[in-house]
């Protein structure tokens, strides 16, 4: 039973406002293309699992959480956390390019691509070793004494594993379904019951992963970023306003909201919060009352007094 579904990151949103308002020749461009590329891949990488387990009917009562995140002192983030009575399982899926070698000593993650080029990552079985551990303190201040198992799910069939360490388990996406339903569990731990507060406590605590902003983590300044408000049908095209509403200068379309999307790029790229003198050079408005009038309808709210006013947009 999945009592969490997935939801496409809100990373692959912000990168993608973010190439849309770089200059063509902007230095940082394929930095943030190759994130958007990862960020793509990580997801399509997590839908494939999410495939494999669609018809998941093992002989036991079970909970699944997909994208589990916890912030805090635990930071703790799952691609999908099956729940048993006996056991949680956690399952991180690896969505990478070319032939993988797990390295020992230091251990990490080598990526040989075809034209030989080398990249390496941090081992996902360091990294699903630390999040076993938090889960397992995690559990602890609910009074849970379930133990903590880690899979590594590779994304493809035909991608080649080498020199994986003999105690790790690491499946292709086409298996897990098959090797946790036959899977013997030990006597349960907890109640039916149980089970089922133990999963809805889990959802109450998950935190949505919040990347943004994102051009200081480039190290690209507000002033690179092209203002104005984009077309939401061709993307790259500039809007202008007539009387009340947007046209665009491209593919002429017609818009009320086209606004609102500049304004989630705002809180997306730059920072958290947007003054009244901010909105109006980013959005393209002519007064200051038109601005706040904007963002209070978008949802913002005001924060601080009255001279240093911000506006904040609610969850």
């Amino acid at each position: 039973m999945i009592i969490k579904h997935r939801e496409m990151p809100i990373k692959i949103a912000g990168y993608e406002a973010l190439l849309k308002r770089l200059p063509p020749t902007h230095p940082k461009r394929m930095a943030v293309k190759n994130s958007l590329n990862n960020a793509n891949a990580g997801y399509g990488g997590e839908e494939r699992l999410d495939e494999a387990l669609e018809f998941f009917d093992p002989p036991y009562p079970h909970r699944i959480i997909q994208d589990f995140s916890l912030g805090g002192a635990f930071k703790i983030q799952v691609d999908t956390v099956v729940l048993t009575q006996s056991c949680v399982f956690l399952l991180e899926i690896k969505n990478i390019a070319g032939k993988l070698q797990f390295k020992q000593n230091p251990s990490a993650l080598h990526s040989i691509l075809a034209n030989g080029e080398i990249k390496s990552y941090k081992s996902p079985i360091t990294q699903m070793n630390e999040t076993a551990i938090r889960m397992n303190q995690f559990l602890k201040t609910l009074g849970c004494p379930l133990p903590v198992a880690t899979i590594v799910v590779i994304a493809h069939p035909s991608q080649i594993v080498e020199d994986a360490p003999p105690d790790a388990l690491i499946l292709a996406a086409g298996e897990v379904n098959f090797h946790l339903s036959k899977m013997k569990l030990p006597k349960p731990i907890l109640s039916i019951e149980e089970l089922h507060q133990l999963g809805q406590s889990l959802v109450a605590v998950h935190t949505d992963y919040q990347p943004f902003p994102l051009a200081p983590k480039f190290q690209i300044e507000q002033s690179e970023i092209e203002t104005g408000v984009f077309c939401p049908r061709c993307i790259f095209g500039k809007m202008e306003r007539t009387k009340r509403l947007w046209e665009c200068e491209t593919c002429r379309l017609i818009s009320q909201d086209a606004p609102s999307y500049a304004l989630q790029d705002w809180f997306m790229l730059i920072k958290s919060t947007i003054n009244k003198a901010e909105c109006l050079d980013f959005i393209g408005l002519e007064k200051l009352d038109a601005a706040k009038r904007f963002l209070i309808r978008n949802g913002c709210q005001p924060v601080g007094g009255r001279r240093y006013r911000e506006y904040i947009r609610q969850p």
